[in-house]
């Protein structure tokens, strides 16, 4: 049997293994609540499995190695604030989901702050989701073209990579629902982590022995805290990081699935814990085993040319199977999350209809979790290149949503103006954010600018995202403020 058909055996092997597991799933889903959020009954160590193959998919692999490769010990520092968010979530956001009963964000948001906020905080999930959904579909062709060039080097079949990758996953994602999901993330996680151990332990000791050379050929930028790019780079980058994706929709449908509240503490603040200490080391010394031995190649083929430098088909085949199902574990957890937006805040909450106990709501589910993958692979399809709109929902997300949450979890009381002051907050940081972004296209893409060259410069060191949550918290405080002295002044009529 020659390497390439060993490598082929393995990924399609397993990739049929873990289809048909999900598949299977769907006999054990009796109810919405069952297919939505897998009953309320995960114990700790699934939930563990299931948010970290959620997390990993293949910005988190392919992506962070091509920026270790270039960045260095700069994107190992800056790449834990994409885990750190868990910690935080999991031991004070995750609990007030699980106990309040919770199924979305926009659910939350009407929870705690009324119609509004909620209504607007439904339309930025199914956007965010959606096209989460359509990313990581593209990817799922990308993955393939990056590992194997060779093969996969043609539109024809990048096309058919994510035809096959996304009605796999809409599948058994609208058979099993999120009981499925959760059930195949396990598998998708453990191999995913075993890879890249496997590969870290074949990298280790040629790195050890080549040190004086690395010292020698790697500029000393590589090894920098912050890169040669300055601290407000790193600043700046870590925090886009840390609020990029904090409270997504695929991550929160994960705080209501808990056994209780300690299993979903100790599920989600857990596997924050584990990622942040081991998966940006595990990068970085692959990254650098590319930077030795393939020092001017692009950055996206750093991982695929470790592999190919490593020729072991069966190590081979584990990454590969791995990657892929990454980004698919990415995609039908986002397929999950925004099937829960559509059933629950959609069409219970906003349009009334009501599961009569004939299974109506089951079905609707399922109906929706197959339009949307579909909608997904069709927009993945035609328009591959989605990572403009895909930056965009994640710049207007988190201005939106994390200051609110965060006022939700720790301010206990309840009021009109509250509400009123949150809803104001979100459509300031959210308009703010998009005019930020429109200045720096306008002067990036078509050379019109209103500001110095110097100012430009500057905000070009400002993540969007950053900048938004700066101004959500500015905003808010000005209406708190400005609500006490409204309430000074009508004490003192």
């Amino acid at each position: 049997m020659n390497d390439r058909l060993i490598l082929w055996t393995i990924v399609i092997g397993y990739m049929i293994f873990v289809f048909t597991k999900g598949v299977l799933k769907a006999r054990q889903v009796g109810s919405t609540d069952d297919f939505l959020i897998a009953g309320r009954r995960v114990p700790w160590l699934m939930l563990f499995c299931t948010m970290g193959a959620t997390v990993i998919g293949g910005g988190y692999s392919i992506g962070a190695i091509a920026k270790t490769y270039e960045w260095g010990v700069l994107m190992l520092l800056v790449s834990t604030g994409g885990y750190l968010h868990f910690i935080f979530s999991g031991l004070f956001v995750a609990p007030k989901f699980r106990e309040a009963k919770l199924y979305t964000v926009a659910g939350y948001f009407g929870h705690r702050f009324g119609e509004g906020p909620r209504f607007l905080m439904l339309i930025l999930s199914l956007l965010f989701s959606v096209f989460i959904i359509a990313a990581q579909m593209a990817a799922f062709g990308s993955v393939l073209a990056a590992i194997l060039p060779n093969i996969a080097d043609s539109v024809s079949i990048l096309r058919w990579a994510i035809l096959v990758g996304g009605v796999m996953v809409v599948i058994y994602s609208t058979a099993g629902g999120l009981m499925a999901v959760i059930h195949t993330d396990v598998y998708q996680f453990v191999v995913l982590m075993l890879g890249f151990v496997i590969t870290l332990f074949f990298c280790i000791p040629d790195i050890a022995g080549s040190w004086a050379t690395i010292t020698a050929k790697i500029p000393e930028a590589f090894f920098q805290l912050e890169g040669g790019k300055g601290w407000m780079f790193l600043i700046t980058t870590f925090m886009a990081f840390l609020l990029g994706e904090t409270f997504a929709p695929g991550y929160a449908t994960r705080y209501c699935v808990g056994k209780n509240i300690q299993e979903t503490k100790k599920g989600i603040a857990g596997v924050g814990f584990f990622l942040a200490l081991t998966f940006p080391v595990i990068l970085f010394f692959i990254a650098l085993y590319a930077r030795l031995h393939f020092p001017d190649i692009d950055p996206q083929q750093a991982l695929p040319m470790v592999v190919q430098q490593l020729n072991n088909p069966f190590i081979g085949g584990l990454i590969i199977g791995a990657l892929l199902m990454a980004v698919m574990s990415s995609a039908d957890s986002a397929l999950n999350s925004s099937t829960a937006i559509f059933v629950k805040d959609l069409f219970e909450h906003q349009l009334g209809w009501k599961d009569s106990g004939d299974g109506r709501m089951l079905r609707l589910a399922r109906v929706c979790s197959a339009g949307l993958g579909l909608t997904a692979i069709f927009i993945a399809i035609v328009w591959p290149d989605i990572i403009g709109l895909l930056l965009l929902t994640y710049h207007i997300w988190a201005p939106a949503v994390i200051l609110p949450v965060i006022i939700g979890v720790f301010v206990k009381r309840r009021s009109e103006s509250l509400n009123s002051n949150i809803f104001v907050t979100m459509i300031v940081a959210t308009v703010a954010t998009l005019l930020y972004k429109a200045v720096l296209n306008l002067e990036s893409d078509f050379g019109v600018s209103f500001l110095s060259e110097n100012t430009y410069q500057f905000l070009g060191t400002v993540d969007p995202s950053v900048f938004g949550v700066s101004v959500s918290c500015l905003t808010f405080a000005l209406l708190v403020l400005f609500s006490r002295i409204r309430k000074q002044d009508a004490s003192a009529k």
